[in-house]
C-alpha cells in the first residue's frame, strides 16, 4: 500500500503489516483477505489443524484463532474512536487469549463460520463510516491511532498470519 497518511496514523510496528496490503481501499481489501483466508482455511486437511511447525509455536487452528481474536479487538477499538470516544484503551496479552483456550476443542468448521461473521460485522462496521469517524485519533496502549488505521491493522494482521499458516504449516505436508 502506498499512501503515507495511514502509515502517519499508526505506530511504526504497524508498517510491516500493512506493507501487505495491495490498495488503499480498505473495504475492497477486508473483501479480499476475507476470501483469500476462506480458501486458505478450505486447504486444511485434519492432518494441519493441530500442527505446530516448532515448541512453543501455535499450532494452524491457534493461528485462526488469534487471527479472530485480534480482529474483534482491532475492531472494537476502531468502533469507540469512530464514535468520538477519547477514553485510553488498554492492550492485550495475546499469548494468554490462546494459552487461555488450551482446553477448547474447537472445529475448523466452527472457526470458519466465527471468522466469517466476525469479518462480516467488521465489513458492516466500516461500511458507514464518514470520513471524520475514520480519522478521530484515539489512544490504546498508549499509542495514537485512528479507525482507518485500525482497519488497515485488521487486513495486514490478517494476512500476515494468513500467509504464516500457508508458508509453515500447510507447505510442510
Amino acid at each position: 500500500m502506498n499512501n503515507p497518511f495511514i502509515y502517519e496514523n499508526a505506530p511504526a510496528y504497524f508498517h510491516s503489516f500493512f506493507d501487505l496490503i495491495e490498495s488503499d481501499h480498505l473495504m475492497e481489501e477486508l473483501e479480499k483477505s476475507k476470501n483469500f483466508t476462506l480458501a486458505l482455511i478450505d486447504s486444511i486437511t485434519p492432518e494441519m489443524e493441530n500442527f505446530a511447525y516448532a515448541p512453543d509455536k501455535w499450532t494452524t487452528k491457534e493461528v485462526l484463532l488469534h487471527i479472530i481474536d485480534a480482529e474483534r479487538i482491532l475492531t472494537y477499538r476502531a468502533l469507540r474512536f469512530s464514535r468520538f470516544d477519547a477514553t485510553e484503551l488498554t492492550g492485550f496479552d495475546q499469548n494468554k487469549y490462546i494459552q487461555n483456550l488450551k482446553s477448547v476443542n474447537y472445529k475448523l468448521s466452527d472457526l470458519r463460520e466465527e471468522y466469517i461473521n466476525v469479518r462480516n460485522a467488521t465489513i458492516s462496521l466500516y461500511k458507514n463510516m464518514t470520513e471524520e469517524m475514520l480519522d478521530f485519533k484515539g489512544v490504546t496502549n498508549p499509542i495514537i491511532l485512528t479507525a482507518r488505521s485500525l482497519g488497515f491493522m485488521v487486513v495486514g494482521h490478517n494476512v500476515h498470519h494468513a500467509q504464516v499458516i500457508q508458508e509453515k504449516h500447510i507447505s510442510l505436508f
